[in-house]
């Protein structure tokens, strides 16, 4: 049998205006901090105000129900204001990493067709040359200060939000956000995420507001994990304390000086708080509680964090298009436990062969209902149709199985998708850049297991040419890829890739190889 978490009432409305009247209750309180802009600040009604001018601007510009308006920027105040401003004229909002090459972009603004783009600073060569490529791009607007383009200060100092007009908005079909995630045998698919899937999400939590609650947080915002976070803190009206990138002691003087009561983190940043000195140097009463996601902890790191810092660890388990599905805090969770079912949430697991449902205890794939799972994969019948059973649930591609006790435990994935630090890459992408290389005659890519960061991509590669070297790999992948894409497991010659009958790269012989 299914397990569900508990019922949970949905309002009928859109994400924008959903927050927006979260916003108007908040008032004055402080709702983001900045710690890498000199701790510079924002208020829930300052991002009300911004976000409707931002939304108003766009309108004027033409921007409308059925565009795509990009973000391209690291983390920064302005995701507040620019995600419910773009919903609020209308359109939807695509964030993109500003790390990306030209080629990264592109795969992602062909399937989205953005107007418009939010760009940083340091993004905006990359931008000009995507633009340059796309018809579809009109316009370029700067995060920052620019002599050539429109910048959002700008934005917000000529426009006047009393010219919004109201956009009439279907909560369960229309798109409010298409974040990317890697598929199994594909390059990323941009996965459409309505306005029912996000006021979903912010309605799991039935407890009052509590003002005096304030949350660290070093997830990426232009990844789902980061702007969901900045969505939720601004429905929950929760602080939220961030930096630009992580680093053990800017995070621990982060927390000192805002009185941070939570923290959420990558398992990666958690080897590093534990194995951290100079504690004794920082006043951390505050601080009762870490959250992790995004890939499996190990144990004793979940053991020794809860003992160094003397908090509560809140373990969660999630995807992109489907938000988290189950949380629970040790102790009350063991630590091999992601927890119980959340509200609004059902689950089961199934024999990933048959179908079948497995009783208690037994492996089995992860598949889930809830009115926050995606509805699809934009311009991907093929990949959404995989992606569902003929009962409509969401198949997640995890393996793990339910306890006796109601909680989850995840074991392996079905899918090929390496995870390096929590960021997802594709096999088939980086088999795709690397193929392109005119002395490569085939390859095959796997993940190879890492204690620190989970799994390293390494290539298996067929030469054409017997003078190409793992070096000249290394370069090409460098400079088509973002960084965490890279050949850190090692480029191997070999006489060939192991393939099914069908074409299909056989990465579990690959695995297997000497030297794995």
């Amino acid at each position: 049998m299914p397990i569900s978490g508990r019922d949970i009432q949905v309002p009928n409305i859109s994400l924008h205006e959903f927050l927006w009247d979260r916003l108007l209750k908040y008032g004055d309180d402080t709702a983001f901090i900045d710690c890498s802009r000199n701790d510079k600040t924002i208020t829930y009604s300052e991002i009300y105000k911004r976000s409707r001018k931002c939304a108003t601007y766009l309108q004027g510009q033409g921007i409308g129900k059925g565009d795509f308006v990009a973000i391209c920027a690291p983390n920064c105040l302005e995701y507040s204001y620019l995600i419910p401003g773009i919903l609020g004229s209308g359109a939807s909002a695509t964030p993109c990493n500003p790390n990306y090459k030209i080629e990264e972009i592109l795969q992602q603004f062909r399937i989205s067709e953005p107007k418009m783009v939010f760009v940083s600073v340091g993004a905006l060569d990359t931008m000009l040359a995507v633009q340059v490529e796309l018809k579809c791009l009109q316009k370029i607007m700067v995060i920052g200060e620019s002599d050539q383009f429109t910048t959002v200060d700008e934005i917000l100092s000529n426009t006047e939000a009393e010219a919004l007009r109201e956009v009439e908005i279907n909560p369960a079909e229309d798109i409010a956000i298409v974040p990317h995630s890697s598929g199994t045998t594909g390059l990323p698919k941009a996965v459409m995420m309505t306005h029912r899937n996000y006021v979903t999400m912010q309605c799991l939590d039935s407890r009052p507001r509590n003002p005096a609650i304030s949350s660290y947080v070093d997830r990426p915002m232009y990844h789902t994990a980061g702007f969901g976070a900045v969505i939720g803190y601004m429905a929950a009206g929760s602080r939220c304390v961030f930096e630009s990138d992580f680093e053990v002691h800017k995070m621990l003087g982060a927390i000192q000086r805002h009185n941070v009561t939570a923290a959420v983190c990558v398992p990666p940043n958690l080897i590093d708080l534990v194995n951290a000195d100079g504690l004794g140097n920082y006043d951390l009463s505050c601080f009762k509680a870490i959250a992790c996601a995004g890939a499996i902890t190990a144990p004793d790191i979940i053991k020794r964090i809860m003992e160094k810092y003397k908090v509560a660890f809140v373990s969660v388990y999630g995807m992109t298009e489907g938000g988290a599905v189950t949380m629970g805090v040790i102790p009350g969770v063991e630590y091999t436990s992601s927890g119980m079912i959340r509200p609004g949430v059902e689950l089961k697991i199934v024999d990933p062969e048959t179908g079948d449902e497995c009783p208690p205890e037994k492996d089995g794939e992860i598949l889930i209902k809830s009115a926050q799972v995606t509805k699809g994969y934009l311009k991907n019948q093929s990949a959404t149709a995989a992606a569902f059973d003929k009962d409509g649930w969401f198949k997640t591609g995890d393996i793990g199985h339910l306890g006796t006790n109601q909680q989850l435990y995840i074991v392996d994935r079905l899918k090929d998708i390496i995870k390096y630090k929590t960021f997802q890459v594709s096999p088939a992408e980086l088999e795709s850049v690397i193929l392109s290389h005119p002395k490569v005659l085939d390859v095959g890519v796997i993940g190879i297991p890492d204690a620190t960061a989970g799994e390293l991509p390494k290539a298996f590669v067929v030469t054409k040419d017997a003078s190409l070297t793992a070096a000249e790999i290394h370069s090409f992948v460098q400079e088509h890829l973002v960084d965490y894409k890279h050949l850190r497991g090692g480029v191997e010659f070999v006489g060939k890739i192991p393939k099914s009958f069908l074409g299909k790269i056989l990465r579990n012989v690959l695995r297997k190889w000497p030297g794995e």
